[in-house]
């Protein structure tokens, strides 16, 4: 299923880009202490690409910054060539849909109701959804399997559901990039499943994809490309089956890794905690 709209939206305009997302010699501080140092990268049209990294190195901090959510001390941040700085909130909507980790709040409105919300940047807070906006939400809600939870409240549902709501929503918002925070947190195989066969499908349509995880199997099961930060500093960059390799995680993670073989030949690198003794 193609998640291309028919509408010229700003995004569509100029997905010709090379680089869709990109920082220069990004400098973050939060509470008087630097936390991202000196970090440059590009995204590019179409690239799957995740971030990972020891708990305290400055992963959804960045996050946060390339979305324009937090200030930078330092460096530039590009969407779409323009920098970010120079961006109204919903133009920044129009290129860049964020999944958060955690929702604060549950709103009880319709699970249609939140996935609608994803065209605000479009229609704005107060017009009616013209026929192609409704458009856009009904195939976000198929693509994300909620067409049986349309009518539910959203503060009802599972966090699986919930999950993929705020997914369907950001997938309405119809971005150049998509950024997602620890998108598979509690969630059970089945929906971590669904998950990366919709991330999978957002890619092969040529739209960009920047994950955050701690589940170093959804990296691997994303393919694309890997960077890790350590102290908040970028220590790798390149692609997924090299960066995921043992002695790459060990020197990332400070601990020991080996590599399981699946029934399809695919090999995953886990945290080698069968070697060590029991306590």
């Amino acid at each position: 299923m193609s998640f291309r709209t028919t509408d010229m939206s700003e995004a569509a305009a100029i997905r010709a880009a090379d680089d869709c997302l990109e920082c220069r010699d990004l400098c973050i501080s939060r509470a008087g202490r630097t936390v991202v140092r000196d970090v440059s990268f590009a995204l590019r049209q179409g690239e799957c690409l995740s971030l990972v990294g020891p708990n305290g190195s400055g992963k959804s901090t960045l996050l946060l910054a390339l979305l324009g959510l937090i200030p930078v001390q330092c460096g530039t941040v590009l969407l779409a060539g323009r920098d970010l700085r120079g961006l109204a909130a919903r133009e920044r909507g129009r290129l860049a849909a964020y999944l958060p980790q955690l929702l604060e709040r549950a709103p009880a409105l319709p699970v249609s109701d939140v996935v609608a919300g994803g065209r605000y940047p479009h229609s704005g807070p107060v017009r009616r959804l013209a026929a192609a906006d409704q458009a856009v939400v009904a195939a976000a809600i198929a693509r994300c399997g909620l067409s049986e939870l349309v009518e539910r409240p959203f503060n009802t549902l599972s966090g699986g559901e919930r999950q993929k709501t705020l997914l369907a929503a950001a997938i309405a918002q119809d971005p150049l990039v998509l950024l997602l925070d620890e998108p598979s947190t509690a969630l059970d195989p089945s929906y971590q499943l669904e998950l990366v066969h919709i991330l999978r499908a957002w890619c092969r349509d040529r739209r960009s994809l920047l994950v955050v995880s701690h589940d170093l199997l959804l990296p691997a099961a994303l393919g694309g490309r890997v960077l890790a930060l350590r102290e908040g500093r970028l220590v790798a960059d390149g692609p997924a089956e090299q960066v995921l390799a043992p002695q790459t995680l060990a020197q990332i993670y400070g601990a020991h890794f080996d590599t399981l073989t699946t029934s399809a030949g695919l090999r995953i690198a886990l945290p080698a905690w069968w070697s060590d003794p029991l306590p």
